[in-house]
C-alpha cells in the first residue's frame, strides 16, 4: 500500500497545481475572485464543491484523532496541506506516514 500511497500523493500534489497555475496565469486581478466563485458557478460545480468540503472536513478531523491516537507527530503539516493543496493530496500523504509509522513501531 506504501507505493500506492506514494503514487496517489504525487498526482494529488501535481494534479491541482498544474490546474491552479493554468487558472492563475495570465488572468491578473480577476484570478482570485473567479478562483473563489468558479467552485459554485453552477450547480453541478457547487455540488462537488460541497462534496470536497465535507469530506476535507471528515478527514481533518479523523486524520487528527487517528495522529493523537498513534502519536504521529506532525499533523498539522497535512492540516495545511489539505487548505493549501487538496484532501487528493493530504489524505494519502497522511495514510503513507500512518503505514510507515505504524510499521516502525511495531519493528521496536
Amino acid at each position: 500500500m506504501k507505493t500506492f500511497y506514494a503514487i496517489a500523493s504525487g498526482f494529488g500534489l501535481l494534479l491541482p497545481i498544474f490546474c491552479f497555475s493554468k487558472h492563475f496565469i495570465g488572468r491578473g486581478d480577476s484570478a482570485w475572485p473567479e478562483f473563489f466563485a468558479a467552485p459554485f458557478s453552477t450547480w453541478v460545480l457547487s455540488g462537488f464543491t460541497w462534496d470536497l468540503l465535507l469530506t476535507a472536513t471528515v478527514c481533518t478531523i479523523w486524520m487528527s484523532i487517528e495522529a493523537r491516537r498513534l502519536k504521529i507527530p506532525g499533523f498539522y503539516w497535512h492540516f495545511a496541506a489539505i487548505f493549501l493543496v487538496g484532501i487528493c493530496f493530504a489524505l494519502p500523504t497522511f495514510l503513507l506516514r500512518r503505514e510507515a509509522y505504524v510499521d516502525a513501531r511495531s519493528k521496536q
